[in-house]
């Protein structure tokens, strides 16, 4: 038997191109789809992103119901919701327009649809038994590549936890890819989502667990990252910058999803569960600080990253680059301010040490290591 295996998966089909969003009758007519539910939130829908698909829909004859009461980090009960509005109006399909929070919820409901039972029967890797029902994801942001990967994030508030579900039977069957729909991200929105790609390209191609074809996806995302990710924040409408900031997180989505990432998931998931840190914002402030925790058990992986960063092979350039990115795209630079107490850093750090994604590490990791990188981060 050899040592290891490799296995790389695709489950969803993805298109990618400027106006690629309005061909999502095509996907839905392949599907044999009777009836849609577009699901979506109240700030993709009132900045315009939604009319134009409702249009095409109503030219191929395509039945639909709205459901835009996605909220930001959706939990159990979001989720529910969206099953039982897709139950009512007997949705056989889904499309998701937004970001990560929409095309997670969509996910789920997708699969509760088919499956039954509630969010909590499905947490952790390979307990979805049977395929959702199909899912048409349409990404408004370039960052969280919900729209490709077999993750989903759902809040347990409750717990002050984010519950994982990571099964190719929950994902979208159909990516449409469209840069032209995150023209109008604001600057600090694009800022976030986009460090959110740029530490899935790194992680991955960090990981413990990272093989040449995944390394390649990764070392390309970070290269297209690290130059589009500045042009798109100082100006929104750079259609190029935002089209290499989506072909980022079709790259990055395709890598981190056969490796997994490391210790900077790992503990965003708890920041989010327990001080309500946007995503986004966690992993930008903390990726800095586990790469320098980090590169002296992977020089050669992190000065190569430096490398795709454009300042040389070295991996404390690499560093200190992803510092001054940080304050060049206008993110804060510690997680005091953006209301973490240290008194729940103990909390924090065994949830975070429950997390696959600290077995991947390149470095070893213990929990007080995970408590000093928060304090660190403070």
């Amino acid at each position: 038997m050899p040592e290891r295996i490799d296995v790389f998966r695709i489950p969803t089909r993805i298109s990618f191109g400027r106006g690629v969003s309005l061909t999502l009758a095509e996907p839905l007519r392949q599907l044999g789809a009777k009836k849609v539910l577009l699901v979506t939130d109240p700030g993709v829908r009132k900045a315009g992103l939604v009319a134009p698909l409702e249009e095409r829909l109503r030219d191929a004859r395509i039945a639909y119901e709205i459901y835009d009461e996605v909220v930001p980090d959706p939990g159990m009960g979001e989720v529910q919701r969206c099953y039982e509005r897709a139950r009512e109006v007997g949705a056989d399909a889904f499309v998701a327009v937004g970001g990560g929070s929409s095309i997670d919820t969509a996910k789920m409901a997708a699969v509760l649809l088919t499956n039954g039972g509630t969010v909590l029967d499905y947490v952790g890797l390979d307990k979805v038994p049977k395929p959702a029902a199909p899912v048409v994801a349409i990404p408004t942001t370039a960052g969280t590549g919900a729209e490709i990967t077999i993750n989903s994030v759902i809040a347990d508030p409750e717990q002050h936890k984010k519950l994982v579900i990571i099964s190719p039977n929950a994902t979208a069957l159909f990516a449409l890819e469209d840069p032209e729909l995150t023209v109008g991200l604001p600057p600090f929105l694009t800022a976030i989502t986009g460090m959110d790609t740029l530490v899935h390209a790194i992680e991955s191609f960090c990981s413990k667990s990272s093989y040449p074809m995944t390394e390649a996806l990764a070392l390309q995302a970070i290269r297209d990252a690290a130059s589009a990710l500045p042009a798109a924040v100082k100006d929104g409408k750079d259609i190029d910058a935002r089209e290499r900031m989506m072909r980022a997180v079709v790259t990055a989505s395709l890598a981190f999803s056969n490796t997994r990432l490391g210790n900077v998931h790992a503990m965003a998931l708890p920041l989010g569960g327990w001080c309500h840190v946007a995503h986004g914002t966690a992993v930008a402030v903390l990726l800095p600080h586990v790469m320098e925790f980090n590169r002296t058990a992977a020089r050669d992986r992190y000065a190569a990253v430096g490398e795709a960063l454009g300042v040389g092979r070295d991996d404390a350039k690499a560093v200190r680059r992803i510092f001054d990115l940080n304050d060049e795209i206008g993110i804060p630079p510690r997680l005091g301010p953006l209301g973490v107490d240290e008194g729940v850093v103990p909390s924090m750090a065994k949830d975070a040490m429950l997390s696959g994604n600290v077995l991947v590490n390149p470095r070893t990791t213990e929990q007080r290591d995970i408590e000093a990188l928060y304090r660190t981060a403070l």
